[in-house]
């Protein structure tokens, strides 16, 4: 008898053991999960060379120190007012100097913590659901996963210069973290850590000047919809106006530093407010937030793709209304998450997120958290059966997970390019050159569209064009800073539909020289530092596809050089 005695209690301790032990190593397993399929994504791009805009960051920590980004070389002035973003690149710079590898990792470990916090986010809210303990566990897990693998995100982690948004959002959504915290604990310092972190998003991009209005939603989501009188409504004005307060000061400290509220790409951008666009964009935005996008696709493809959100939405709803009360909570959290998404995205919403390509995604990346968190939702709500949910969102991850990795192959292809362009240029035997096209992106991955002349300030040891550094002061806000040399010229930028997209060239007369894409569905842009007309050359009968390039002064015809295949050339 006491033998068996003895096996039933090592029997029942060893079943209190199973239940205890796995709570870590299930969290531990799932945590290295997600990691790996983060890394297994992106590790592709870890080695890319610099593209575009990076080399005008560097370039400018290299001459102006640590607050190198509050002056804009392509602007000629400062109209960007991120301190934290500037100190976060310019050590970067100061430990990786010219190696990309370090910048690339530091962008996917901002995108690897904005993945926590999305998971940290939906365990909170999560706790305002009537779930049982198995869901209320798996919606961090899966929220955290579907985010760090969504498809618009390849422009903020694979794109060093777009580590703007990833920062941003790093700090955007650690306030929120810390102020769901102090609505599940209480203590009041955590309240003013969040309205610290708000600050710091605030001083990485101007973008998150709508995340009041996030607080705002949710103070009266609980107010009136969970009914919670743990905070009076005064005490929920209190707290509001605290973020208010935040924004007020930021502007304040802009107006200072700028001389204006707006800066950006100006007034003309930012406060351009064309309804057809804005409403486009309203069907465009959170369906580009879970599908890749698509070459030749239409405003037509895409609102049809909306219309298959907004009814995964109505089904969710009949499903809470047939399983009410259990499913009583979640129509209004999810109307929460919906209304978060569009508060976020409110600052992009008079510019545009590309639907044939990844320009423009960075747009999304902060509202992004709150529409995984609400697939997250909806899948559990849905299918309810935890192995249907395994098997349905493993079906979704990796359609997720394939499309980020295929993605970030046009960013391989486009920083090959870049490097490649930058190499061959060097080898030219000239001190002045006339580029007939550079490539401005391939599928949206930018590579020249600037920093050529950069590139060329931190990677020719020997300045074979001579490039200088000029540095003026403006007036008391700031500079005007530029990077010149009058040895090259760039007449016109295209895009590349295909890796080794030529250009071909007709010479009907001296002096004339025909050029035509060879891919249709490529496109010529002439920028505005484009300049058409010179004292050595003009472009005429310039169309999307093809352009005339006429010399004035034949003395210069034999500088120039012609973009061929991802390299430049000298003769064809």
């Amino acid at each position: 008898m006491s033998s068996q005695s003895d096996l039933k209690s090592s029997m029942s301790v060893s079943k209190q053991s199973f239940k205890q032990f796995p709570h870590w190593i299930y969290s531990l397993l799932i945590v290295s999960l997600i990691v790996s399929c983060g890394v297994f994504a992106y590790s592709s791009v870890f080695n890319d060379f610099f593209l575009s805009d990076d080399f005008v960051l560097i370039a400018l920590f290299s001459e102006l120190g640590p607050w190198g980004l509050w002056v804009n070389q392509q602007h000629g002035q400062s109209l960007f007012f991120r301190p934290v973003l500037s100190l976060i690149s310019f050590i970067d710079y100061q430990v990786w100097g010219l190696n990309p590898f370090g910048y690339h990792l530091t962008n996917f470990l901002l995108h690897l913590m904005n993945s926590l916090w999305v998971g940290l986010i939906a365990f909170f809210l999560g706790k305002y659901l009537k779930f049982q303990s198995r869901d209320q566990r798996l919606i961090p897990y899966l929220a955290a996963l579907i985010f760090l693998l969504l498809p618009c995100h390849t422009e903020v982690v694979s794109w060093i210069s777009a580590r703007t948004d990833g920062v941003a959002t790093f700090f955007g959504l650690l306030s929120f973290v810390f102020y769901l915290s102090y609505k599940y604990y209480f203590p009041p310092r955590l309240l003013i850590f969040s309205a610290l972190s708000f600050f710091a998003a605030l001083l990485s991009k101007e973008s998150v000047v709508t995340y009041p209005g996030l607080i705002i939603l949710f103070e009266l989501y609980e107010y009136f919809i969970l009914q919670n009188n743990r905070n009076t409504l005064a005490g929920r004005f209190s707290i509001c106006s605290l973020y208010i307060w935040v924004l007020i000061i930021y502007f304040c400290s802009r107006f200072l530093k700028l001389g204006e509220l707006v800066g950006g790409y100006g007034e003309e951008v930012h406060l351009s407010f064309d309804l057809d666009r804005i409403l486009q964009n309203l069907v465009i935005y959170p369906t580009r937030t879970f599908v890749t996008p698509r070459l030749e696709s239409d405003f037509t493809f895409w609102f049809i793709a909306f219309l298959g959100l907004v009814v995964l939405f109505l089904f969710s709803l009949i499903v809470c209304w047939k399983r009410r009360p259990q499913f009583s909570e979640v129509p209004p959290i999810l109307v929460f998450l919906i209304g978060s998404f569009f508060t976020l995205v409110l600052p992009a919403i008079t510019v545009s997120v590309s639907m044939i390509d990844t320009q423009g995604e960075r747009y999304l990346y902060f509202a992004s958290g709150f529409a995984a968190i609400f697939l997250a939702i909806i899948l559990i709500v849905i299918l309810q059966n935890l192995a249907l949910i395994l098997i349905v969102s493993s079906a979704i991850l990796l359609y997720f997970g394939t499309s980020v990795y295929d993605l970030n192959q046009n960013w391989n292809t486009a920083a090959k390019i870049s490097e490649d362009l930058l190499v061959s240029l060097q080898e030219i035997p000239k001190s002045q050159v006339i580029i007939n096209s550079l490539p401005d992106n391939y599928h949206g991955a930018y590579i020249y569209r600037t920093g050529l002349i950069q590139g060329l300030y931190l990677f020719d040891p020997s300045n074979q064009f001579e490039i200088e550094f000029h540095r003026k002061k403006f007036n008391p806000a700031f500079e005007n800073v530029k990077f010149t040399t009058n040895n090259i010229q760039i007449v016109m930028n295209h895009s590349l539909v295909e890796a080794n997209d030529s250009i071909l060239v007709n010479n009907p007369e001296v002096g004339v020289y025909q050029f035509q894409l060879y891919n249709p569905l490529a496109s010529f842009y002439a920028w505005n530092k484009n300049d058409l007309e010179t004292e050595s050359y003009q472009v005429t009968n310039l169309e999307y596809h093809q352009y005339e390039l006429r010399f004035i002064d034949l003395t210069r015809v034999e500088d120039l050089v012609f973009y061929s295949s991802g390299k430049l050339v000298d003769q064809l």
